[in-house]
């Protein structure tokens, strides 16, 4: 659809500049025109070239609507990269807690869940955050958050090689991480 309203808009300004850019018929001296008179007689052209660029704009405005009630509707789903941030650091918070008590699996099996759940979704989400945030604090947030993601990847690599005191280090870097992300988040650009 909106391919179809940018030609809308696109062909209906050509052809209404068309329309509109003969002058009227010049009258004889003396004559006084009438109201019709004083406009070319491309005037129905460029009607019909005005009307197109119109429906051309409203079908265009209704994909932007749309557009954006969608992102709504997604960030109430759990797809706002602000809001899967703020319920990460619960979990990373209970983890930290736990992780000196549990073996390799256990850290494995937890962190992959935090990968998948909530790390790799905020990832993926960077343009929202980009939108909401603005490229360079976005940027630093995520810079940061990237570097949150590389420690529970390390976390995860070092309990699968039974590293456990290195995992359990690695991982208390990426809460640390985590939480710097958090508290870079400016007021206005909370979890609305």
């Amino acid at each position: 659809m909106r391919i179809l309203s940018y030609l809308l808009f696109g062909g209906g300004i050509m052809v209404a500049i068309s329309g509109a850019a003969k002058l009227p018929p010049a009258m004889p001296e003396g004559v006084k025109p009438a109201f019709l008179d004083r406009f070319p007689d491309t005037l129905p052209e460029f009607t019909v070239g005005f009307l197109v660029t119109v429906i051309g704009l409203v079908i265009w405005w209704r994909d932007v609507f749309a557009q954006r009630k969608a992102t709504r509707d997604n960030d109430r789903n759990g797809s706002n990269p602000l809001t899967l941030l703020a319920g990460l650091i619960p979990q990373l918070h209970e983890l930290s807690g736990l992780i000196d008590e549990l073996d390799g699996d256990d850290i494995i099996t937890r962190v992959e869940h935090l990968l998948e759940h909530t790390v790799l979704p905020f990832a993926e989400s960077r343009q929202k955050l980009f939108d909401r945030l603005g490229m360079r604090a976005g940027a630093d947030l995520l810079v940061t958050a990237a570097y949150g993601e590389r420690m529970l990847n390390r976390t995860w690599s070092a309990a699968a090689d039974g590293h456990l005191v290195e995992a359990r280090n690695s991982f208390r870097e990426a809460t640390q991480a985590f939480n710097e992300a958090a508290a870079m988040i400016p007021a206005t650009g909370s979890t609305a």
